[in-house]
């Protein structure tokens, strides 16, 4: 019996070690050729470091335009030439010294440990879970079920990608930020891997992106030399602090009797740990590094420096931002509000020179990025010939207080009248929500707040960069919201680069105030005994909700479907869905192998077992959810239109059995038909899925081949 476990686990980390020809050489050799920070100098750990960041920050736009412009079989050669180049000058640095090994710094085995100790985490995570003939999803599925099809879809139309939930005629194009899943499909195409497991497998690399920004920005942005290596492994490490989520949670659980299958959704307007950012939406975490990185680039000049490594800065740093915008519109617009205020205020300064250059970099972006933001704002036709997504006509961004969904009605319901009363106070809620979010890292800018303002010089240039970033990331992402998916993405999503500011400031001070014996003193600053216990509270809170976070995640749907905790979605499914998960992976994987790549399978788009179809089904869907993904492209009117047929195949037997179902699937362009035992059709004997021939069948899946052009083959 094929482990689905096992597969997964394999499968992964080929993918893990495949996506290191793509985001490693890029960013090593577009380092080395511009010299950013003294590259060519400096440690192979920095180089390291240097070559993953600025790698996640180029490879995207590069993969994208290369792959738009000509195809895969042009980009995948490109990225393994880098790579062999990239080989070439690393082993013209061999052999090694002897003794090279026992050289490396204590620190550089810790991070190493660090790494290894992530991709474990990696692949215990999300990989599925099986038990017997049981399988066990990740709850992270109920997003990774609109990305892996998203990955899919890259890899098999190209880019732009076309919808893969909207198959109603010729599919539109994806209008929706993808640069990540067209990364995702480089190790896809190259090794012939899953959709699902490059997925996965990125969700490391976005980790090892992120934290090698963090030992950059203290050197380079913070002027953190002294002990920079003991305070970079602090950073990583915090990555696996979060706020003070244990509190609400199981307030909610035990006062409510409701166990949510996510600690951040205690909250509206989540700010979400980096684990949660991580293993649900690695693409948002791969822009902020982008960003940075970019921005990192720009912070390598000044007014004196020579006019090459200016137009280096402008190129590195248009590349980045270019790559970002594609990979998350919500954290880019955050960074871009805040990157706008910087830039007028180096004009302010009358630093022409770099002003000129952040204006170049920017001009750049908005270059490679012409084809891409045509696409995103298309509200004419498009590749199907269909009308603008449903989420055109909704405002990216509305003014809106963060808090008010959940302080508003609770302070109305308290007897608060006045509006404007209830404003003010919701004001007052959000700061409270913002202290259990924030937690520790709370604590610590209420530290560097002190210690700037009692500043007897003033701030560095990078210092105030941080700052206004901060302010501008915080205000905007209080008062704005976005509403074109449904949720405040906006909110949840750009507010990482708060979280990323509070983070490399947390490193230094941790430093600072554990380091020695007694109170620490710095620049007049006295963190008394009472704060540090404190901080020691959060830091533990903060670790405990982390951890607790994974374990809920890995563990609420095999709990929910022994009875071992109260249900409190319906995402998983009817009773059962462990067993119906196994056979429904195995039915979409048998099917992917009997038919070809351009047929067209339709499923209940309104059953809840449609997340595990969107998760194991490699072909196209005619209508992959209630509203055929019609916000990421396509008709939403078109959809709903054939909504009430398709959705009567699968839950009205009576009314359906009397149709003529080659005609409708030749209506609704549908080659295959998949019922689920948790679909009413599925106990109509004299129905479609018992008087037809299955294509293939088990105990909870039947793949029924209509339509008079049907693309599946019969046998294998």
């Amino acid at each position: 019996m094929l482990n689905f476990t096992v597969a997964d686990l394999a499968q992964t980390t080929l993918a893990t070690f495949a996506f290191a020809l793509f985001l490693l050489p890029s960013g090593y050799l577009l380092a080395l050729a511009s010299n950013l920070f003294g590259m060519r100098t400096r440690s192979a750990a920095e180089k390291t470091v240097l070559s993953a960041a600025y790698s996640i920050a180029v490879t995207p736009i590069l993969a994208v335009l290369v792959i738009r412009v000509f195809s895969y079989q042009v980009a995948l050669p490109m990225f393994l030439l880098f790579a062999l180049i990239a080989i070439a000058t690393i082993v013209r640095q061999l052999p090694l010294p002897a003794g090279y090994l026992s050289r490396i710094p204590r620190s550089t085995w810790i991070a190493f440990g660090m790494m290894l100790a992530w991709f474990v985490l990696v692949q215990v995570s999300l990989a599925d879970l099986q038990i017997g003939h049981r399988l066990y999803v990740n709850y992270v599925a109920y997003d990774h079920s609109v990305r892996v099809p998203f990955v899919e879809a890259a890899a098999r139309t190209g880019v732009p990608p076309l919808n893969p939930f909207y198959g109603l005629g010729k599919a539109p194009i994806l209008r929706y930020y993808y640069y990540w899943y067209a990364v995702c499909a480089l190790p896809m195409r190259l090794v012939g891997l899953s959709a699902k497991a490059c997925l996965n497998a990125s969700v490391f690399w976005s980790g090892l992106g992120l934290a090698s920004l963090i030992p950059l920005f203290l050197k380079y942005v913070l002027d953190e030399t002294k002990d920079l290596r003991k305070k970079s492994v602090l950073g990583i490490a915090l990555l696996a602090v979060t706020g003070l989520d244990l509190i609400p949670y199981f307030f909610v659980a035990f006062k409510f009797h409701l166990w949510l299958g996510d600690m951040e959704w205690w909250e509206t307007d989540q700010v979400s740990s980096w684990l949660g950012s991580l293993v649900w939406v690695p693409h948002h975490v791969a822009a902020l590094t982008a960003c940075m990185a970019g921005l990192l680039a720009l912070s390598w000049i000044d007014e004196e420096s020579a006019p090459r490594q200016r137009v280096w800065a402008a190129v590195i740093a248009g590349l980045a931002f270019a790559s970002a915008a594609g990979l998350s519109v919500y954290v880019t617009f955050a960074f871009a509000l805040s990157a706008i205020f910087w830039t007028l205020a180096v004009l302010a300064q009358k630093r022409v020179k770099t002003f000129a250059t952040y204006l170049a970099a920017g001009a750049l972006s908005a270059l490679l990025s012409w084809q891409y933001l045509s696409d995103l704002l298309n509200r004419g036709s498009d590749a199907g010939g269909m009308a603008g997504a449903a989420g055109a006509s909704e405002r990216f961004a509305s003014l809106a207080l963060r808090a008010a969904p959940m302080a508003a009605p609770l302070l109305v319901r308290l007897g608060v009248q006045s509006p404007l009363l209830v404003y003010f106070l919701a004001l007052l809620v959000l700061l409270v929500v913002y202290f259990f979010e924030f937690g520790f890292f709370a604590l610590v800018l209420w530290l560097c707040l002190r210690r700037d303002m009692r500043r007897a010089t003033p701030l560095s240039q990078p210092r105030r960069m941080t700052w206004m970033m901060f302010v501008v990331c915080m205000v905007t992402m209080s008062v704005l919201q976005s509403a074109a998916t449904g949720s405040n993405d906006l909110g949840f999503r750009g507010i990482l680069v708060a979280q990323f500011v509070l983070l490399v400031w947390s490193a230094p001070i941790l430093y600072q105030v554990f380091s020695g014996n007694g109170a620490v003193q710095e620049n007049g600053l006295r963190v008394r005994r009472w704060f540090k216990i404190a901080m020691v509270f959060t830091l533990v809170l903060g670790v405990g909700g982390t951890a607790w976070q994974f374990v809920l995640l890995r563990g609420y749907p095999p709990m929910v479907d022994t009875g071992k905790m109260p249900r409190s979605e319906s995402f998983l499914g009817t009773e059962g869905f462990g067993g119906r998960t196994y056979w429904m992976r195995q039915g979409f994987e048998r099917l992917n192998a009997l038919t070809s790549s351009d047929a067209v399978v339709q499923y209940n788009p309104v059953g809840n077992d449609r997340y595990e179809a969107n998760l194991y089904s490699t072909r196209q869907a005619a209508m992959g959810m209630q509203d055929c993904g019609s916000a990421f492209g396509g008709d939403p009117k078109r959809c709903a239109q054939a909504l009430p047929f398709i959705a009567s195949l699968f839950n009205v037997p009576d009314t359906v059995r009397e149709w003529n179902l080659d005609g409708v699937c030749d209506q609704f362009h549908m080659n295959l038909l998949v019922a689920a035992d948790s679909d009413p059709v599925w106990q109509d004997r004299d129905g479609w899925v018992w008087t037809r021939p299955a294509l293939f069948a088990n105990p909870s899946f039947r793949a029924i081949p209509c339509g008079t052009a049907s693309k599946s083959r019969s046998s294998p």
